[in-house]
This record gives structure tokens, C-alpha cells and sequence, in this order.
């Protein structure tokens, strides 16, 4: 089924709303310029936006609210659901071996080039991508370490 962008950024920006005044509360550091909240705002703040352009978007088209695009096998689709519970736990368990570097390239890629039918190099530019910028937001931006596992040796 495809559901209208419409909908799905008005569903999108109502998340960040939410997110936003969920977070309103959260404790400052001290001797900190942002605390606790800051994160899930920023993220609640970029969901209001995105999914306004979203929602914009979707109106532009004028198109069916929900569309009908055929049938999901079951099988498959609890496969799919498989494949990312086994990557989360993969995840949890091999980061502090193997390190976030390592794990987030491997299993981003992997899922990636599987859920898109086989784009392996399309999988691996995105896992690369999108682990830099991880990595580049909560180490540096954030000042949150990330486990390098094995890496460590070599970078430091």
C-alpha cells in the first residue's frame, strides 16, 4: 500500500512535535551551553521541517491518499523484520569487539544492498556515508565515544 506524502509528513511533523515538547523538561549540564534535551530537540525540530516539506509535497501531487500497490508476502516481510532485529543484535554484540566503525559499514551495507535488491555499491556509498556522519555527530559534535573495538590499536 503507498500512502499519500501528505499524510505521511503531517504524521511525520505531529513525531516531531511531540518530540520536541517531550524533550522540553530534560535537565541542563552544568557549566554546559546545552543538556539533555538539545539532541531530541534538534531531531523533533528537523522532523517538523522535513516532514512539512514532506507534507507540501505530497498536497503539490494531488494524488490518492492511499494506493493499493499489491500483495507483500508474509514470509517475506517477516524476513525483512528478521533481518533488522538480527542486525540490531548483531550490532550490540559485535561493536565492542569489532567497533562502530567496523559493525555500522558491515551491517549497514549488508541490509542495504539486500533490501534493495542487490545495489551493493549504491549500499556501500550510503553505509559509508551515513557512518561517517555517526560517527563525525556523536564523537566529535556530541563528545560521545563510540567503541573503535579493534580499530583502536590502529588509530591510536
Amino acid at each position: 500500500m503507498r500512502i499519500n506524502d501528505l499524510i505521511l509528513g503531517l504524521l511525520m511533523a505531529l513525531l516531531g512535535a511531540i518530540t520536541v515538547w517531550a524533550s522540553r523538561d530534560f535537565p541542563s549540564l552544568p557549566r554546559q551551553d546545552y543538556g539533555a534535551g538539545t539532541f531530541p530537540t534538534l531531531i523533533g525540530a528537523l522532523l517538523i521541517a522535513l516532514g512539512g516539506v514532506l507534507s507540501l509535497r505530497g498536497w503539490q501531487r494531488r494524488g490518492a491518499m492511499f494506493a493499493w500497490q499489491g500483495d507483500v508476502a508474509l514470509k517475506h516481510a517477516m524476513i525483512c523484520v528478521a533481518a533488522v532485529v538480527g542486525a540490531v543484535v548483531g550490532y550490540v554484540l559485535l561493536t565492542p569487539i569489532l567497533g562502530f566503525p567496523i559493525v555500522s559499514l558491515v551491517m549497514l551495507t549488508a541490509l542495504i544492498g539486500w533490501l534493495t535488491g542487490g545495489r551493493w555499491r549504491l549500499a556501500l556509498i550510503v553505509a559509508f556515508v551515513a557512518t561517517l556522519l555517526i560517527w563525525l555527530t556523536f564523537a566529535e559534535l556530541l563528545l560521545v565515544p563510540l567503541s573503535l573495538g579493534i580499530l583502536e590499536e590502529v588509530i591510536y
